[in-house]
This record gives C-alpha cells, structure tokens and sequence, in this order.
C-alpha cells in the first residue's frame, strides 16, 4: 500500500477541479453551503440522503427551492439559517407538509460548524453529539466527555474517561477544543483519569471520528474529538450550579453594543467518592478547571477567536501503609484569525502555547519487604503556529496546511522500589533505583493536502497526503513519517452511503510523553498503523442504521509498561506484576453496529453491537490486550417531554483480559510473567445506569435538577486480581483474590439559569 497509494493520491490529486453534474444528497449540499461560510441547522428527522439536490448553482436561493419539494422550508433567524417543516394553507397538498397553523414537530438536534472550513472526511466513521445529546446520555458524575463511552468500538470498564478506541492505546485519542490540541483533559490523570476537565456547558458540539479521520487531524493513529464551543443564544445568560463532585459557573455575554462575545466557565470541586474505587482511605482530590473563550468580529470577512483553558488537580492519598500525591496543572492560550480571503477560498490561522506541569510522589512501607518512594517532576512548554485554508471550486473542496513548533521539557526523577517476594517468583527485577534529569526540546512540523470532489453524481473521492517531522528526539536525530490517505463514498439513489477508507496514521511520542515513570530516558521511534475502514449507511426519517468493519496493522508500536494483575491500584510503578512490553507488531480487527430509533417526538431508542481483537505480538507469538473486548453491547432509550427528560444505559461486554498463576509455585521455580500475560478472562462487565433531569421555569429563570446512577444494580464487577502468597515448607501457594470496582455511583446537581 504504501508504494501504491502515494502515486495514486497524485493521480486524483491532480484531475480538474470541477465534478460531474447531476444531483447531490441533500447532507452533502448544505456541507457545500457551511464550506461556503453559511450557518445551516437541520434535524437527523427531516434531512437525509436519500433527498437529492441539483448540482448546477450552490446558494442559500436554490436550497430554499430544493426544500419546498420535500415539504420543507428555511428560516433566517440571524445569521443562522434553520430548516423546518414547511407550512401549507388550505387545499395545498404538498407532500410532508403541515397544515397552516400548526407548529413543526421537531426541534433542531443537529448544529453546523461556526468554523468556515470543512468538515467530515469521505470513509471517515463520525460520530456527532450536540449538547442535548450529551445530557441525556447516563454518564458518572455527568462528564460529558463520558458520552463516548458508549459508542461502537470503545473499550471501557467504567473508571477512565479516557476512552480506548477500537483497540487502540488511551494516548491514541486526539483532543481538541476549537482546532487547538489539549493535552491530559482529565482529573486524576496519574490515576486513571476518571474525570474530563471538559465542562459540557462550554460544548456546542463533539465530533467524534474512531476511524479514517481527515489528514488535517494529525500525530496520533486512533480517533479525534473535535470540541466545538457553545455559543448559543437564548434568555439565558449564565448557569450557576452544584454537583456531587463540583460547583460551576458558566456565563456569556456581549461586548457592549457591538457584535463580538464572550462565555466564561469556571468549576471546582472534589473526587473524593471517585477515588473510592483505588481502595484506599483518601484526603481530599481537589480540582479545578476554567475555561475563557471570546468571539470578536473584525470586518465581513475576518474573526477573531481567542482562547484559554486551565485545569489543576490537588490530590493526596492515605491509606495504612501508602502515601501518594499528585499535582497536575495544564495551562492553554491561544489565538485563531479566520478571514474569508475571496468567496471560494477561506484561511486560518492558530496560534497557541501550553504548559504542563506534574509532580507525583509515591510512598509505600508495608510490613513485607516491598515499598519504597518515587519523586517524580516534569514540565513542558510548547508553541504552536498553524495555517489551514479551504477552496471550493465548483462542487469540489481543497484543504492544505501546514504547522510548525518548539516546545522543551524538563525530567526530574528519583525512585527506590522493592517489588517483594512476588516479583521474585516472576522472574521480575525486584530492586529498582532510578536517578533522572532530562532536558528534551526541539521542532516539530507538519503539513497536508486534500482533496474532496465528486467525479460522478454518486461518487465522492478524497485523496490525502500528511507529513510530519520531529527533531526532539535525544539520539538518531529527525524523524518524519508520510501519511497518504484515500476515502471513497458512494451515495446510492434511495438513500444508503456506501464509504471505504484506507490510509496510514502515524504517531510520534510528544515531549510530555517520555516514559521517565517506568525508568526509560529515550523516546521510541515513530509507530504507524496501516488502516482499513468499508462501511454502509442508511438513515431514514426515524431509523438509522451503520455497519462498518475494519482492520488496523500497526508497526514499530511503542514499547510501554503495564500490571499484568490489576491495573486499577495506587502506586502501580511499585507492584510486583509490573512488566515492560516491547511489542514487535501489533493488530486490531473488528465489526461494529449501530442503530438508532426515533420511535416519536418523545422516545429514541438505539441498540449498538461491537466485535473486537486487539493483539501484540510479543516474542513471537501473539498475544491479547488487557483491553481486548470480544462482545460488545450498548443500549439505551431516551424520553423527552416537556421539562422532563430520562435516559436509561445498559451495556455488556465480554471480561478483560488478565495473567493467571498456578495454585502453587514450588521451591526453586519460578513463573515469567511474559509467559502467563493475558491468560486469563475476568468476569463478563456489565452495568446500568440512570439519567434523570427536570427544568422549571421560574419567570425569568430556570432551574433543572438532575440526577445520574452509574451501576444502578450495584453489580460487582471484576476489574483485576490481586495474589496473595505464602510460603510452605517446599514452596509457595498462591491465592487470586478478584478485584472489583465502582459499585453503585449517585451523582445529583441543581443548576439556576437567568
């Protein structure tokens, strides 16, 4: 593929700018119009693809006219236009139409882009949440980023928020907040990173890709989530709340009689019913997170977006015989200009600067001979300029960038860990001694090219090219990779989208990703996965239905350390089961399914099936990622009516992965760990959960209680297993002791809006 499809990619790269005439679906026409810089909102309900547009002119006069035939109208309210159901007076029968007098039954639960350059990729799999959408999906502590959990090809056991993505690693997932990257958005990041730092408040929409991702998205081989801000306009200005685990504020406004606006979101709280799950008596998790963003109109043709968020975490633990700490703060500034440089040709350019910093100090005297400490400090800085620009030629779209950056770290390690009798046994290094100082700085670039275009009134082409570039790296000097990408759809006449994706994703470890914890001072050269993606789709006035099937190979994956028991505890650089992997290869295949049911204007329903394998290959021989879920099933149903909303979750999914020992270990012998990995299934995971809200009108106000149950039936469900061993006469004999975590979790908030 990779011989092939650079010479391919030129090929198409190369055809004229101008696509066959005919018709479009109508989703892929108003996609022209948002390219074009205008505001389009629509419900999933009354647009789809199997409504045909002509392709001679693309303007706001022939959709007005397109929609009429459909029983459809536009509305201008402001600069957005919204499309409803049309009106008819008596004797006009149009079809779909509602007679005069009555209202449009659905509301608009799709947003487009306040962004003027394109969107979704063609043989991309995106998922699209708009803020109602994530507040009436169940998640722990009302986390918006949460609502991800539950999508096809996610792998999750219900601690992290940080989902992992049709087999991917957690650090495959890209995080942006209006184009700008985010680095480590979540609470409690040293210890499973349980919480977004993401208020849902802040959120207009969330476009979630787990596969085939434009090559605009860059560095990392997984998935994106593309947060967009929400600058809605209603009667209500601010939002002043309390939770089981924060107290927010969130506030917009103008700037005095001109165009330009403003929101404000700041949070605190504590994770302590969270950090429950570690086992261990804990003082108080503290948190914070702010986030400032500003909208300023500089002429008809140029805005300016700035930006910054901040996050901190604060948190000790205690238990009998440990001591953990952890102090994270991540700071993020940045400045957008987008400016319409003629009608068919829009810019922007991002400039941005981050700062991290951590402390992590670990303290563990256990009556057996195991414990130890480790001080661990790390700081980055980095700066970032970013230009990306958008022709539209005709009924085609060009996208190029380019972005170039600096960024220096700072390493401070020192750690002195007894791994115990256990580690012995399992041929792991029981007495560790570390002394860090590391200093990595340097550039990194990167730049891309693609094309979108229909050669046929059926087909859409999108050919990509991405290359990246680092020099940060402490031995072998540079490091690029090349990226060719090629998304194919083919939209069918009565509605379905046939789409195929296949591409490479690369990604390098950035300056804040140096393993120092696990005692490696250099990073690893640049992996990639070559990435096959071929789905269908069909979504109708009420029904949707998705099948996709893919395949990920990965090469050169990262080295990395992982507990082979039990993943979920406080200090895992010090557990006995801790084992370094350095995969030759790795693979990840799998089916997803999705479906989704607007039964009426009250109740959705939606019903989604996952089959999955992740391996490594490890010494020659492949073995399963911990993570590796074989069956998965979500379901759920929403009901809205008035104030009133209730959502209902179940999923299932086959048990993680786990190492196994034998009963008994005699003298003399051991057991390598590499050998029992993953031998193990743990107990089929399964949980219930509950979303429950209530919005009163109070005058000029608004209250909304709110009420979230992870767990509803408390199930005990198995995360990991502890051994307990004891020595005999001629040996050892080892007990499991199964792990269970997060039992039933209540969560309840209040929220005044005026």
């Amino acid at each position: 593929m990779c011989r092939v499809l650079p010479w391919l990619l030129c090929l198409l790269l190369c055809l004229p700018a101008h696509s066959a005439g005919g018709e479009l679906p109508l989703p892929r026409y108003i996609d022209l119009l948002r390219a074009d810089g205008h505001k389009v909102l629509y419900s999933n309900s009354l647009v789809h693809a199997g409504q045909r547009v002509a392709a001679v002119e693309v303007s706001i006069a022939a959709l007005r006219a397109a929609l009429a035939r459909f029983g459809l109208q536009l509305e201008e309210r402001g600069e957005v236009f919204v499309i409803t159901r049309g009106r008819v007076e008596p004797g006009d029968g149009g079809a779909g139409a509602l007679p005069a007098g009555e209202p449009p039954l659905e509301t608009v639960i799709v947003t487009g882009s306040l962004h003027r350059l394109p969107g979704a990729a063609a043989g991309s799999s995106l998922h699209r949440f708009t803020q109602a959408d994530i507040t009436a999906v169940p998640s722990l502590g009302s986390d918006a980023v949460r609502a991800t959990l539950r999508l096809p090809g996610v792998s999750s056991v219900g601690i992290s928020a940080r989902p992992r993505i049709r087999g991917g690693l957690s650090d495959e997932l890209l995080i942006l907040q209006d184009g700008v990257e985010l680095l480590e958005p979540f609470h409690l990041a040293d210890y499973h990173s349980p919480y977004s730092a993401i208020d849902y408040h802040t959120i207009e929409s969330l476009d979630f890709y787990s596969g085939g991702f434009p090559s605009r998205y860059g560095n990392r081989m997984s998935a994106v989530m593309d947060i967009r801000n929400n600058w809605r306009e209603d009667d209500y200005r601010t939002d002043l709340g309390v939770s089981s685990f924060s107290q927010y504020l969130h506030t917009r406004g103008d700037f005095g009689s001109g165009p330009g606006r403003w929101l404000l979101s700041v949070r605190r709280g504590d994770l302590s019913d969270l950090a429950d799950y570690i086992e261990t008596q804990s003082g108080d998790p503290t948190y914070a997170d702010l986030g400032l963003h500003a909208w300023l109109p500089l002429s008809g043709a140029s805005d300016l977006r700035l930006g910054a968020t901040y996050a901190e975490d604060d948190i000790i633990f205690r238990g009998e015989d440990e001591r953990a700490r952890s102090d994270i703060e991540s700071s993020t500034l940045w400045a957008i200009l987008e400016t319409r440089v003629r009608r068919n040709l829009d810019q922007r350019i991002t400039l941005s600067w981050l700062d991290l910093r951590r402390t992590k100090e670990l303290t563990s005297g256990e009556d057996e001979p195991k414990g130890g400490f480790l001080d661990h400090r790390q700081q980055v800085n980095a700066l970032a300029l970013r230009g990306d620009w958008a022709l539209r030629r005709g009924t085609s779209l060009y996208e190029f960038g380019a972005q170039v950056g600096h960024g220096d770290g700072s390493y401070d390690h020192q750690s002195g860990i007894d791994r115990g009798e256990l580690a012995d046994l399992l041929e792991q290094t029981r007495i560790i001694e570390r002394d860090i100082a590391l200093d990595p700085d340097g550039f990194s670039a990167g730049a891309y090219l693609q094309a979108e275009f229909l050669p046929t009134r059926h087909v859409v082409v999108q050919p990509s090219l991405r290359v990246d570039v680092q020099d940060y790296y402490l031995e072998g000097g540079s490091r690029d990779q090349w990226s060719p990408r090629l998304g194919l759809e083919y939209h069918f006449d009565n509605g379905p989208v046939a789409r195929l994706g296949v591409g490479r994703f690369a990604q390098p470890e950035g300056l804040h990703e140096l393993q120092v914890l696990d005692g490696r001072e250099r990073f690893f050269r640049p992996q990639y996965a070559d990435q096959v993606l071929a789905g269908v789709e069909w979504r109708g006035e009420q029904l949707a239905l998705v099948a996709e099937v893919y395949h990920k190979e990965y090469r050169r994956p990262k080295g990395r350390s992982e507990n082979a028991f039990n993943p979920f505890v406080l200090l895992p650089e010090m557990e006995p089961d801790r084992v370094d992997l350095e995969p030759e290869r790795a693979r990840a295949r799998g089916v997803d399914l999705d479906t989704s049911w607007s039964v009426s204007e009250r109740w959705r329903v939606y019903a989604r099936y996952s089959y999955m394998r992740a391996r490594d290959r490890l010494d020659g021989r492949w073995v399963d990622r911990r993570w590796s879920q074989d069956h998965t099933v979500n379901a759920g149903v929403n009901f809205s009516h008035g104030g009133l909303g209730v959502g209902l979750a179940a999923t299932w999914h086959s048990g993680w992965r786990s190492s196994q020992l034998p009963a008994f270990i005699a003298t003399g012998n051991t057991v390598p760990l590499e050998s029992t990995l993953n031998s193990a299934s743990l107990r089929n995971y399964y949980s219930l959960d509950l979303n429950v809200s209530y919005a009163l009108e109070l005058g000029r106000a608004r209250l909304r209680l709110y009420a979230d149950i992870s767990n509803l039936t408390d199930r005990n469900n198995q995360a990991g297993i502890d051994y307990d061993v004891t020595e005999t006469d001629d040996g050892f004999d080892v007990a499991p002791d199964g792990e269970v975590l997060l039992g039933r979790v209540p969560s309840i908030g209040v929220t005044l809006s005026f």
